[in-house]
């Protein structure tokens, strides 16, 4: 009788060191995680890999098809890298000899920030995809590909029927033109050559092709009246390449203005 005296208070006795357990054990320790989510998986591997998180600071050694959460740290070696895929389907390459911080953003997007060497992107995934922070600049992986140049050639033979590609978006298209300025001023720089006192708007309609080529261009807006001017601001955009995108083709203006 008196052991069952007992029974009843060891019970709740022994529910409230669990919960106390619960509670105060740091997560990850014998086992328990209980909020984390991973967020990539590694797909390919070369070489030697390591990571580390907050759970476990040591440096261990990454296997292939192993997952990845926030705060992971990931390191390769001299003649290693590793292809990441993040739930999304988008995937990004590490070279030998860098180190990334895996994290999430506030609206839950996933985050590479780039602590060392280089990445390159080979599949965006679904919107809103993921994030790159290079430098202290945070970018889309869409606006990452724009400036970085290893990505675009990974990138450059993907099928535009693959539902991985993004729409391209009105910041994108702007961001490549911004970059031809030079050489829509030097179309100007010759034809002030003959009209030294040119000067005005121009807007370039025109539309961009599934795998980002150029087509039905035309000067829709015209202050300065030179056929020659005009075939060469419409040459400039005719060279004008863009990332291959998901969707319909687009059709858009750009204005520029001379003085």
């Amino acid at each position: 009788m008196k052991r069952n005296n007992w029974f009843v208070p060891g019970i709740i006795l022994a529910g409230l060191v669990l919960i106390g357990f619960s509670l105060w054990a740091p997560q990850g320790q014998f086992g328990f995680n209980f909020n984390q989510k991973s967020l990539a998986i590694i797909v390919e591997k070369t070489g030697t890999v390591t990571f580390q998180n907050n759970e476990m600071p040591a440096e261990t050694k990454l296997e292939l098809k192993q997952k990845l959460e926030a705060l992971d740290t990931v390191r390769t070696n001299t003649e290693s890298d590793i292809l990441v895929q993040f739930n999304d389907g988008g995937q990004f390459r590490l070279a030998e000899n860098s180190e990334v911080v895996l994290d999430i953003l506030d609206n839950g997007s996933p985050l590479v920030v780039i602590r060392s060497g280089e990445i390159t992107i080979e599949k965006f995934g679904t919107s809103p995809s993921f994030w790159v922070r290079s430098e202290g600049q945070l970018y889309t992986a869409s606006d990452y590909v724009l400036v970085d140049k290893k990505s675009a050639r990974s990138l450059k033979d993907e099928s535009p029927k693959n539902p991985d590609r993004e729409q391209i978006t009105q910041a994108e298209i702007e961001s490549v033109l911004n970059s031809k300025k030079a050489d829509f001023f030097k179309c100007f720089g010759q034809l002030i050559q003959k009209k030294p006192q040119a000067a005005g708007q121009m807007l370039i309609s025109f539309t961009i092709e599934n795998r980002g080529y150029t087509s039905q261009i035309e000067i829709s807006k015209a202050d300065i009246n030179d056929t020659q001017f005009k075939s060469c601001l419409g040459e400039v955009v005719s060279r004008t390449k863009f990332r291959a995108f998901a969707g319909n083709p687009i059709t858009t203006v750009f204005p520029l203005k001379f003085e």
